[in-house]
C-alpha cells in the first residue's frame, strides 16, 4: 500500500444511511479494537482501519458539536477516544480556511478520514539515513485534495511525512486515528535541510477546555 494507493476514494453522492442503523464512533472504536486484537502486519492494519473509518466518515451525524468547534490560533484537536491499552487514539481535527501543519512525521501507522469538505495533503520522502543530528533531506512524493468521504494513510518507515492544510475557503472537518499515542512529532524544514522535534496537543471540552499535551 504505497505510491498511488495513498488515497481511499470518496462515497457515492447517492449514498444514504438510515439514521437508525448509522455506523458511529462506538462501532468504529470496537470495530479497531477487534482489528488490533488479532496483531495483524501494519499495510493489513491500515487497510482494515481505512475500510471502517470511510465508513465513519460516511455520515458524520455522530461527531458532536463540541468536536466541531475550530480554534482562531491553529487547527483544533479534539480527542474522542483513547485505547486504553495506548494501541491508538481517535481525534477530530477542524481546520479553518488557511490552517496548515508544519511539514512532519508520526513514527507510527495513521489514517485520516474527511467529513467536511477537503484538505490538501502532501506527501514526502526522506532521503538521508537519519545519522545527522537536525539534519533531514526530504523529496515531495505527492500532493493533492482529500475531499469528504475519502481516506488516506501513513504507513512507515517510507510514508509517513506530510503536510496537511485548508486551502479553500470553508472550514474543514477530518478524523484522524494514530497507531500510539502522540506526545512529539519532528517537524521538517526542506529549504535549509533540517528537523526538529515539537510537542504537540489536543483539545478537548472532556479536559476541562485546556490545552493537554497527548
Amino acid at each position: 500500500m504505497a505510491g498511488s494507493g495513498r488515497i481511499f476514494p470518496a462515497m457515492n453522492p447517492g449514498t444514504t444511511q438510515d439514521s437508525a442503523t448509522a455506523y458511529g464512533l462506538r462501532d468504529f472504536v470496537s470495530d479497531v479494537e477487534s482489528i488490533l486484537d488479532r496483531h495483524p502486519a501494519m499495510p493489513v492494519t491500515i487497510k482494515e482501519v481505512s475500510a471502517r473509518l470511510y465508513e465513519l466518515c460516511r455520515d458524520p451525524r455522530w461527531l458532536p458539536r463540541s468536536a466541531r468547534e475550530p480554534r482562531t490560533e491553529c487547527y483544533a484537536r479534539h480527542l474522542l477516544h483513547k485505547d486504553r491499552q495506548n494501541r491508538f487514539v481517535v481525534l477530530a481535527l477542524v481546520w479553518l480556511p488557511g490552517q496548515a501543519t508544519p511539514i512532519h512525521d508520526h513514527s507510527c501507522w495513521g489514517v485520516m478520514g474527511i467529513v467536511e469538505n477537503t484538505l490538501q495533503e502532501v506527501v514526502y520522502e526522506r532521503l538521508d539515513d537519519g545519522s545527522r543530528p537536525g539534519h533531514a533531506e526530504l523529496r515531495e512524493l505527492q500532493g493533492g485534495q482529500v475531499s469528504a468521504g475519502s481516506t488516506s494513510y501513513l504507513l512507515p518507515p517510507y510514508h509517513e511525512i506530510h503536510a496537511i492544510g485548508n486551502n479553500g475557503d470553508r472550514t474543514s472537518i477530518s478524523i484522524h486515528v494514530y497507531g500510539r499515542d502522540i506526545d512529539e512529532v519532528n517537524v521538517f524544514e526542506p529549504h535549509t535541510n533540517s528537523v526538529r522535534p515539537m510537542r504537540i496537543k489536543y483539545f478537548s471540552p472532556e479536559c476541562g477546555g485546556a490545552d493537554f499535551a497527548i
